[in-house]
């Protein structure tokens, strides 16, 4: 009996450490307004990405950089009808990726810039200045949802966390499955 409590502790620490709560929000995007976006903590610095949502593994559409703090605000710079998702890594390599986002429309239209604007920005130097200054894409292409950005798994949200699979986790569940199958 008490094989199988260890094994089932064990387990449950290990699937714990796989699936951590590293996760960011979705927020609400307006055109030509300020957005407010919020993770939960992890390991800083933290990476922040838009992509399209019908390319999530393509290029980004805007690097607001790196940030040390769990928040962000950004003049969303987008036309409405864009759908977007945002990517965030911490400095461990965890990933964390917001649901769709769709711009809504708004009728300001003072910060959308030409379609032949270049679609990324480079990130500020400083990790301090980029935690505190708002930053703004450029691209006005209107993006069709993905599946797997649509894939909601995770928080109510719609945010998906992905951690990465160390060795010592591998190992840790190997000898976790050994124990359950000695049983």
């Amino acid at each position: 009996m008490f094989t199988a409590l260890f094994s089932l502790t064990l387990f449950l620490t290990l699937f714990r450490s796989v699936f951590a709560d590293f996760t960011i929000d979705t927020p609400q995007f307006v055109q030509c307004q300020d957005a407010q976006i919020t993770w939960t903590q992890s390991n800083p610095p933290y990476n922040l990405i838009i992509v399209s949502a019908d390319d999530v593994c393509g290029n980004a559409l805007e690097n607001l950089g790196d940030f040390t703090s769990l928040e962000t605000t950004w003049l969303v710079n987008l036309a409405s009808g864009t759908q977007v998702v945002l990517s965030l890594e911490d400095a461990s390599g965890n990933e964390a990726w917001s649901g769709t986002i769709t711009v809504g429309a708004s009728n300001d239209t003072s910060c959308l810039q030409s379609s032949s604007a270049s679609p990324t920005t480079t990130p500020p130097a400083n990790v301090a200045e980029a935690t505190a200054t708002s930053h703004s894409a450029t691209a006005t292409t209107t993006y069709s949802p993905a599946g797997a950005a649509n894939a909601g798994i995770g928080s109510a949200s719609g945010a998906l966390a992905i951690r990465p699979l160390s060795p010592l986790t591998i190992v840790g569940a190997a000898v976790a499955g050994a124990f359950a199958f000695a049983l």
